[in-house]
């Protein structure tokens, strides 16, 4: 045979030969597959765990203690919150909003130690992203250790960061003392990045899963998966849109934002932002259930009144608990609204401007769970692009809800 067939034949036979070990034939494609798509049979596998703001004062401790006497498919569990006013609290902690009334941590052990009594965990919000030198650490790092001796003191176990440096500076200190809890504020969104961190850090023990990734169920299952022995909780009622551009500087000065986010909330209407906004419907519950996720967050105001500083009225957390109890039938549209502090108080969902109709149907114009069971894991990519799915359905209920 001729040089030049040879290398000829050569090459053509390591073609064929790299295509087969390649994986990239139809028949090896371990991708190329008709059942790739999840299947969630909606299922409550066991009662819903709620956490919620730990209330500085005992009168609405004891509101939610006689709330939970009325409740079976859910419960309000945890109670998570930090000392807030604290000099330290724009390094490791979020303040949210004032509450002038506390000058040290005992005050707000007080309160800590009457939940605890009353059967609640606590989780301590340790939740700044904001990182920081070794020169910054020096200026508050007495406080710090002498803050989590304290904890510790007072049967506070569990501290949720979004720092990794908060993680070293736990562990390093106090080792096999704490669980840790991930934060929203963590912005992750993929597998690995979980993987990693606990790799470094193997006394994790629940993941807020960020906002953005509520609807995504490919990467939820992945998470149930992996990490079976890890609590996974979601917020229900965040105010944000998934993927706000401005979320990690709004929060890693504890409401001070630099940057104003205005024109994103009000993007179109009301309704336009609440639908892409990742909230979690009552009546959705189920379908994270029957991946095995049965802890989720509601969050407080985070405008002047009952601010996660001053939480005090529990009315929205009653509402949202209700539905998941009673079912929606008996329920209008301004009963769900009101759950949603950026639409209770908006100028498309007042009495003189709008219908009110029935949640159940509402309910057939909100985006659906199932679309997002088969297309959430594309929202990052697709969203206002590709993709415009949300934004019909809010027009379907504009349509439905204001008077013309």
């Amino acid at each position: 045979m001729k040089r030049r067939e040879l290398i000829k034949s050569s090459l053509l036979g390591l073609g064929a030969s790299a295509l087969a070990l390649s994986g990239c034939n139809k028949e090896n494609n371990i991708y190329d597959k008709s059942d790739n798509e999840l299947n969630i049979i909606p299922k409550q596998t066991a009662q819903y765990e709620f956490s919620c703001p730990l209330p500085f004062n005992y009168k609405t401790i004891d509101e939610i203690v006689e709330l939970n006497k009325t409740l079976k498919k859910s419960k309000v569990t945890t109670f998570y919150n930090n000392a807030p006013n604290q000099d330290f609290n724009n390094w490791v902690s979020i303040s949210r909003a004032k509450n002038d009334k506390f000058k040290t941590y005992e005050e707000f052990g007080e309160f800590a130690k009457y939940a605890i009594d009353k059967g609640f965990n606590i989780s301590y919000l340790m939740n700044s992203p904001k990182p920081y030198s070794h020169k910054d650490f020096r200026t508050f790092g007495k406080e710090f250790y002498d803050l989590l001796e304290y904890l510790y003191k007072i049967q506070i176990r569990d501290i949720k960061i979004s720092n990794p440096q908060v993680a070293l500076y736990i562990n390093s200190k106090f080792p096999n003392m704490f669980n840790l809890h991930c934060s929203t504020a963590f912005e992750y969104n993929s597998l690995s990045q979980y993987i990693y961190l606990f790799k470094l850090y193997p006394n994790f023990t629940l993941i807020d899963v960020s906002n953005n990734e509520n609807q995504n169920f490919k990467l939820l299952k992945s998470l149930r998966d992996k990490f079976p022995n890890i609590k996974l909780e979601l917020m229900v009622n965040e105010g944000c849109i998934k993927f706000c551009p401005v979320r990690i500087a709004c929060v890693t000065e504890g409401g001070f934002a630099i940057i104003d986010c205005g024109p994103l909330q009000m993007e179109k209407s009301a309704i336009s932002h609440f639908t892409k906004t990742g909230a979690i419907y009552p009546w959705n519950l189920e379908y994270y259930s029957a991946l095995g996720i049965n802890n989720f967050k509601f969050i407080s105001s985070t405008g002047k009144e009952n601010t996660r500083s001053n939480y005090h009225d529990i009315t929205t957390l009653k509402k949202y608990l209700t539905c998941v109890e009673e079912g929606i039938e008996n329920y209008s549209s301004n009963f769900f609204f009101e759950i949603f502090e950026k639409l209770k108080d908006s100028p498309y969902i007042q009495q003189d401007k709008t219908k009110e109709i029935k949640l159940s149907e509402l309910k057939d114009m909100l985006p659906d769970i199932r679309y997002f069971i088969k297309h959430g894991h594309e929202c990052a990519i697709k969203c206002n692009h590709e993709c415009n799915y949300c934004y019909e359905c809010s027009k379907k209920i504009d349509n439905a809800l204001i008077y013309s």
